[in-house]
């Protein structure tokens, strides 16, 4: 992918990273005409579309969210491609697709039956340093979550919530078993960006940091201040469920 070129947007409260998978339940049916385009034999987007950020108080440009502005005023955003697409009988669709890339967002056509965007992909860049990174950042995140699993584990045993103890621990053993980070930095920043359970604005800056080096250095300092804030009981975790689905 080199220049500029214009796409299906599909505005999410999500942040999606490069290499991390994006389940999707399709039910509006603008968003229902834009995965039959990409589904289609022949499709002119060859099965790829554009994902942004939207947070609640967002603008909305003729009644469609737009995305939020990031520090600096530089939109980006993330190319996802469609890996699996199945239509069920009432028309809905359940699609799997995965980011392939970050790029910044420019003019948004509302034209047609779903908006369209262009969008120019970003370099992908180590940075100085960034392999040296990833070992403390997987020490980090092994740490980080180690302490969520006792949180919520501790959350349960007190009766603070309505889930058993025990159907909380195997939920917790599935969901955050342990993790082996990929060597090549650029992934590993992607990996951590999205197992990080902060707010979505932190994730879009994650998202904006220009190389992996600034990414991993920036998740370091995340994973220790989410441990101690969750070791000082101050910080509840997303329920085990926020990790695997995203409607539009």
């Amino acid at each position: 992918m080199a220049g500029p070129m214009r796409l299906p947007y599909f505005p999410l409260h999500v942040v999606l990273f490069p290499h991390l998978p994006l389940p999707l339940h399709i039910f509006e049916e603008r968003y229902r005409a834009m995965t039959r385009d990409l589904v289609a034999n022949g499709s002119p987007y060859a099965g790829r579309f554009v994902v942004s950020m939207i947070t609640e108080g967002a603008e909305v440009l003729e009644g469609r969210p737009v995305p939020a502005q990031p520090t600096g005023g530089r939109r980006v955003g993330t190319i996802a491609e469609v890996r699996s697409a199945e239509q069920l009988p009432d028309g809905r669709w359940g699609v799997l697709a995965v980011g392939v890339a970050r790029a910044t967002l420019s003019a948004i056509d509302l034209g047609g039956s779903y908006a369209t965007i262009e969008v120019s992909p970003l370099p992908e860049v180590d940075g100085s340093g960034a392999a040296a990174l990833v070992p403390p950042v997987q020490a980090a995140l092994d740490g980080y979550l180690a302490s969520v699993k006792r949180f919520v584990a501790a959350a349960a045993s007190s009766g603070s919530t309505p889930t058993e103890p025990s159907d909380m621990t195997a939920s917790l053993d599935t969901v955050l078993k342990p993790i082996r980070l990929p060597d090549e930095p650029l992934a590993a920043s992607y990996a951590v960006g999205g197992l990080l359970q902060v707010e979505l604005t932190r994730k879009q800056h994650l998202l904006e940091l220009p190389d992996a080096a600034s990414r991993l250095a920036a998740e370091l300092t995340l994973l220790h201040r989410e441990s101690q804030l969750l070791a000082d009981g101050a910080l509840p975790p997303m329920a085990p469920g926020d990790l695997r689905f995203n409607p539009n």
